[in-house]
């Protein structure tokens, strides 16, 4: 019983354990390393491995009653089946890991995420630099003369978000309160991670962030003022949006083709996937050629939207449930004051539009944070009034 209770005590550094592994697997996965070096089946049977230790550490170690713990593997099972019916496994290892987060302190999740990626994206940089993995080096038709660097990664793109992403759970650890060297260092990050790889979509992403991180009183006053009822309508009407410019995309429109060309063709990939495979209740597969690879594939189709590839792979249901979750976190963190942790969901919800990690823990963690404990920002937030040029001090302790 000692012995038990001993292990019950450290299951929150189990948990921290398992998904510092997982992150690293996945990271691996999504590069050259596979198959250069490892196998897709062994980073699964591994993978596979800590989804099992999660789940039970659930099962046996966690403090809910027998009935939650029912409902909750029957809701991980059918998860799993709706995997396995889309071949997407990424819904089912997000749920489990969000599962596993019950009662982990949050912040602790963001610093195990910041350490795994740093040191993931930092062996997978070298392994390339010296030759260990190959990596894809490529133009856009429309400027041959520029070369865009994956280092080792599947793609340019799938570098540049990783650095997005990385650089939005820093800011949210650090709660937007970062020093003028911080901002100097991110603003010369920003500009050499475009340089690499050329990645519109994803700079203007990290210059909004920083521009956050530049001015978090302009931020924290702005989401004073819309409150949590104005942030889920401006959501709402935003994914709404993106899902819609796809399905009524129209080739013959030249307003229409501006904007798809500006968004690197995802608003017509997105209607041939509405209206060719429609929008299923429980997800289905549909067969993807993505830049992914070596070679560039002559019949490229990959849907980019995080919210498309909800609708149609995951289907209807899963798609409800994910949003449930994103409207119950812009509740949680308004009720918490948790601004940076605010910056990151949002602009992750905006970046979602045009990329598909939504639902990728290697790259956005913060969807974890609907289960685990989340507390107000340590240091008291000053924030500007609108009316004057005084502020005042709030405190949210």
């Amino acid at each position: 019983m000692t012995t038990f209770y001993q292990i019950k005590q450290q299951r929150s550094n189990l948990y921290l354990a398992c998904l510092a592994a997982f992150i690293c697997l996945m990271t691996i996965k999504l590069s050259y390393f596979v198959p250069t070096v490892l196998t897709m089946r062994t980073i699964y049977f591994f993978v596979k491995c800590l989804a099992a230790i999660i789940t039970l550490k659930f099962i046996i170690l966690d403090d809910f009653s027998a009935k939650i713990k029912l409902l909750v593997t029957g809701i991980i099972i059918i998860f799993y089946f709706l995997a396995k019916k889309s071949l997407d496994s990424n819904i089912f290892y997000y749920a489990v890991l969000l599962i596993g987060a019950a009662d982990v302190d949050f912040d602790k999740i963001l610093k195990t995420y910041l350490l795994t990626v740093s040191i993931s994206v930092f062996f997978i940089l070298f392994s390339c630099l010296t030759q260990m993995i190959p990596e894809q080096i490529v133009a856009r038709s429309s400027q041959l003369h520029i070369s865009r660097l994956s280092l080792g990664f599947l793609t340019p793109t799938d570098l540049a978000a990783r650095c997005f992403y990385l650089m939005a759970a820093y800011y949210a650890w650090r709660e937007l309160l970062l020093k003028n060297w911080e901002k100097v260092v991110f603003l010369l990050f920003t500009l050499l991670i475009f340089t690499l790889t050329n990645a519109r979509l994803d700079l203007l992403m990290m210059l909004l962030l920083w521009f956050i991180g530049l001015k978090p009183n302009w931020f924290k006053t702005l989401i004073t003022r819309l409150e949590f009822r104005g942030l889920a309508i401006l959501t709402a009407i935003y994914i709404c949006l993106n899902v819609s410019l796809a399905y009524f995309y129209d080739p013959h429109s030249s307003w229409f083709r501006i904007l798809d060309r500006l968004l690197s063709s995802r608003l017509s990939l997105g209607n041939i996937a509405l209206h060719q495979h429609g929008v299923p209740w429980f997800g289905q597969y549909v067969a993807e050629h993505s830049n992914g690879g070596l070679r560039v594939p002559t019949n490229y189709f990959y849907v980019d939207s995080s919210y498309i590839r909800l609708l149609v792979i995951s289907g209807v249901i899963i798609t409800i449930i994910v949003l449930t979750i994103i409207f119950y976190l812009l509740w949680k963190f308004c009720q918490t004051k948790s601004y940076g942790l605010l910056a990151f969901l949002l602009l992750t919800l905006l970046s979602s539009a045009i990329d598909q990690h939504l639902v990728e823990v290697s790259y956005n963690i913060v969807l974890l944070a609907a289960f685990a404990t989340v507390t107000a920002p340590k240091q008291p937030l000053t924030l500007y009034s609108p009316d004057s040029f005084n502020s005042f001090p709030l405190n949210y302790r």
